[in-house]
């Protein structure tokens, strides 16, 4: 019985070695950058917001339905839309990025984060039906294009009211080169 567990150990052993090789070979990110906003007072200009009809975009500060920290962005409407949006720009192109960001939904609802470029064209956009009640995380992934992104959420509404409390942005990019 002995004999048959040492040689099970050994060929799991074994077997696992090549895995562990494949996870050291994965390659390394030579160079990354972040950016993070937490909508907090220091962070607001930098937030571009926009609205048509009768929605709204805006800050909430010190009133308790931040995730983290102080503050947090809401966007409302009811016959409308409306939108926040950032610069993520970092110096240089990088081929992979990734944005999250944190929504709490007052009720179900389609909410959308879009990537863009400065010269206008849509990267990427994700747009996930939400249900009401507590933050929950939306990320989308995209393959970086210059060095200067503009990340956006956005609700629309046709007459019925909808509105998020948004927190926490963050965006990184990296090259993906081996070190």
């Amino acid at each position: 019985m002995r004999k048959r567990a040492r040689i099970g150990a050994r060929c799991a052993a074994l077997t696992l070695l090549p895995l562990a090789a494949l996870i050291a070979a994965a390659p390394a990110h030579a160079d990354a950058r972040g950016l993070y906003n937490g909508f907090e007072e220091s962070d607001i200009g930098t937030w571009d917001r926009l609205a048509g009809g009768d929605g709204r975009a805006g800050f909430e500060i010190g009133t308790g339905t931040a995730l983290t920290g102080q503050g947090n962005g809401r966007l409302s409407a009811t016959r409308g839309w409306a939108r926040e949006g950032t610069w993520a720009s970092f110096g240089q192109a990088f081929r992979y990025c990734t944005a999250r960001v944190y929504v709490r939904p007052d009720q179900d609802l389609q909410f959308e984060l879009r990537v863009w470029t400065p010269q206008g064209k849509q990267l990427i956009s994700t747009a996930p039906w939400l249900t009401a009640g507590d933050y929950r995380l939306v990320q989308v992934d995209w393959t970086g294009e210059g060095d200067n992104n503009f990340v956006e959420a956005v609700i629309g509404a046709n007459g019925t009211p909808r509105a998020v409390r948004l927190d926490a942005l963050t965006v990184v990019c990296a090259d993906g080169s081996r070190t």
